[in-house]
């Protein structure tokens, strides 16, 4: 399922990739122009050669965050104009097919005329969906109803961040920004809830360097996501973490008070969907305590209810990162592999909160799921 998760989407976009170039190579060959400037016509379909190949054999290495032979942001801003590239030649293909008129006609040509704004509103929406990623960061305050929550936790603030994917689509200012946020709510427990960087060669340090400004009454937390656990950087980032006040909580927990009453924080690295988490879990709640547990993949509430814990702090599915609109529905590729995408769920007396996060995966590309700073506010029931 892991596998499938993570290479499902790459194979699925270099197909229709293929399947756009192979339409554009024919809409090229019927152009009435294309005999009388072979030159053009040649480039044209040079490129489209190119690019196939890059897809083909570039793309899945450059996708592999393990893949550190170039620097990192090489690699980041290729992929992010390997998939812009993708759209442009899906909206190009789309356009040519319908510009190829039987015969003359006036209204055709009027109405294709109008058609290519229409076609070239998808760059336009990932043109707004740039700017939104890199500045529509606020901090979005949710409460959560526990019953039975003890009086003196009536009230409690966390404030968290996740997915900060620090790099050159998410870089030194804007993290500085959500810190300097995330200290403004005055929260009680910070915590980081994973994915600090995306492959290896990314600046774990630097983001680590900024994450040690952040500060809470109780301390600051995390856990690892998945993209340390690919990069393999989750040791060297647990060291450079508690180096700079962070604790991350591998497989751990710490018992913390206010007043009277005591909330038991535990912390479990990224498991893959599909992975039986209840025997990690169950261990680490205690039931003379508030539970509240941090685990970067959403799809493992229903063991963490199992096991007993109150509150699950997830992240990992950016809230979509690029939803589609059809009738009442948000469509994304995270609904693919998990239905906890964004925002607070119940199961039982359990709750959940999935974080839309700070940065991005793929194009630096962000509609219907602006970034945030997350402040949970537990409740009594």
């Amino acid at each position: 399922m892991e596998f499938l998760r993570r290479w499902a989407p790459v194979v699925l976009i270099i197909l229709v990739t293929l399947l756009a170039h192979r339409g554009l190579w024919r809409e090229l060959a019927r152009l009435p122009g294309a005999r009388a400037a072979p030159r053009l016509s040649g480039a044209a379909r040079g490129l489209l050669a190119f690019m196939s190949a890059w897809m083909v054999l570039a793309v899945p290495v450059l996708t592999s965050h393990s893949f550190a032979w170039l620097p990192a942001n090489f690699i980041a801003w290729a992929l992010a104009l390997s998939l812009f590239w993708v759209l442009a030649a899906l909206i190009l293909w789309f356009w040519m097919k319908a510009v190829q008129p039987a015969a003359f006609d006036p209204a055709r040509r009027r109405m294709l005329a109008m058609s290519l704004p229409v076609a070239a509103a998808p760059l336009g929406g990932a043109g707004f969906g740039i700017a939104l990623a890199r500045y529509g960061l606020s901090v979005v305050e949710q409460d959560i109803v526990i019953p039975g929550l003890p009086r003196d936790l009536d009230g409690l603030r966390i404030v968290q961040l996740t997915d900060i994917h620090f790099g050159p689509f998410f870089g030194a200012a804007e993290l500085r920004r959500a810190v300097a946020m995330a200290n403004e709510t005055r929260a009680h427990i910070a915590v980081v809830t994973g994915d600090l960087i995306t492959r290896a060669g990314d600046d774990l340090e630097g983001c680590l360097g900024l994450l040690k400004e952040l500060r809470a009454e109780a301390g600051v937390f995390g856990c690892h996501g998945n993209h340390e656990k690919y990069a393999g950087v989750a040791e060297a980032a647990t060291r450079l973490a508690r180096r700079h006040g962070i604790a991350m909580l591998r497989g751990g927990r710490v018992i913390l008070r206010f007043g009277d009453a005591r909330l038991n924080l535990a912390g479990v690295d990224y498991f893959g969907t599909g992975t039986r988490t209840l025997p990690f879990f169950a261990p680490l709640a205690e039931r003379s305590a508030c539970n509240v547990l941090l685990q970067h993949n959403p799809a493992h509430f229903p063991d963490a209810a199992r096991a007993g814990f109150d509150l699950m702090l997830a992240g990992h599915t950016h809230g979509g990162q690029v939803n589609l609109p059809v009738l009442s529905e948000n469509i994304n590729v995270a609904r693919a592999f998990t239905q906890y995408v964004r925002g607070p769920y119940e199961l039982g007396a359990s709750r959940l909160y999935v974080s839309c996060g700070l940065g991005t995966v793929g194009v630096p590309v962000r509609l219907g799921a602006p970034p945030e700073v997350s402040l949970i506010r537990l409740c009594a029931g």
